[in-house]
C-alpha cells in the first residue's frame, strides 16, 4: 500500500486513463467530471475498482479539491483489504447492484433514488409537521447535488419525477420539503422492508447517502 499526498488542482486520473490502483480517500475531497456529470467523494470513500479489478479505463477525470491523502492499493492488496473489511465489501456490492436496479425500475416513493433524496434533505428540515413540500429546507441545490453525488441535471430530473409523491420539491431556486415526521415515516418504512439489508447509518458510502439516514443528526 502507498499513501500519497495531493494538492488542490492536482489531477489523479484523466478520463480514459488506466490505473491499476484501488484508491481510498484517507483525508480530503476529490471531484469527478466526465463533461456531463460531476460528483464529489471525500474521507472514507473509494474509487478505482473498475481499473483495479476489471482493467477498465477511468470514466471520469478525478481532480483534487483540497489537500488530500489517498491510499493506493494494487489488486492483491485491495483484495486483502476488502476481505479484512466486510463493510467495504458490502458497500461495493450495493454500489454495483444499485447501478443496475436504478436503471431498470420506475421511480416510486420506495425507490432507492427517492429514498436517497429524502435522506439527503431530512437533516436540513426544521419543521416537524406538514404533509406537503411547503417548507424551505436549509440546504442549497448545489450542496445537495454534491452530497448526493448527482449532476445538477440528474438532481433536477429526480425532483421533477418525484414531485408527485409529495415529499420534496424544487422551485424558484429553493428546495422545499414536507415536515420531518412524514420524511422519517417514509425512511423507517423503507428500512423495515429491507430493500437493502444492513442499513445502519454507516459513513463513507460514496454514492449511497441513504445509508446515513440513521445517524445522530437525523434524530430518528
Amino acid at each position: 500500500m502507498l499513501d500519497k499526498d495531493f494538492l488542490p488542482g492536482d489531477i489523479i486520473l484523466m478520463k480514459g486513463d488506466f490505473s491499476p490502483y484501488f484508491f481510498l480517500i484517507k483525508r480530503g475531497r476529490v471531484k469527478f467530471d466526465n463533461g456531463k456529470e460531476t460528483f464529489f467523494l471525500s474521507e472514507d470513500d473509494f474509487f478505482g475498482e473498475e481499473g483495479c479489478f476489471l482493467g477498465k479505463s477511468a470514466d471520469f477525470t478525478s481532480a483534487v479539491c483540497e489537500e488530500t491523502l489517498l491510499q493506493l492499493m494494487e489488486k492483491d492488496e485491495a483484495e486483502q483489504f476488502i476481505n479484512e473489511n466486510g463493510q467495504l465489501a458490502f458497500k461495493l456490492f450495493v454500489k454495483n447492484a444499485a447501478k443496475t436496479y436504478e436503471s431498470e425500475e420506475p421511480l416510486t416513493p420506495q425507490s432507492p433514488q427517492h429514498i436517497r433524496l429524502v435522506a439527503g434533505i431530512l437533516p436540513y428540515v426544521l419543521e416537524k409537521n406538514g404533509e406537503k413540500p411547503e417548507f424551505a429546507a436549509e440546504i442549497d441545490f448545489e450542496t445537495l447535488a454534491s452530497q448526493l453525488e448527482l449532476s445538477n441535471d440528474k438532481l433536477l430530473n429526480l425532483f421533477e419525477l418525484s414531485k408527485e409523491f409529495g415529499y420534496a420539491a424544487f422551485s424558484d431556486g429553493q428546495i422545499f420539503s414536507c415536515g420531518r415526521d412524514k420524511l422519517v415515516s417514509l425512511l423507517k418504512d423503507y428500512d423495515r422492508k429491507e430493500v437493502f439489508a444492513g442499513i445502519g447509518g454507516e459513513t463513507g458510502l460514496g454514492t449511497f447517502s441513504c445509508f446515513n439516514i440513521l445517524d445522530d443528526k437525523t434524530n430518528i
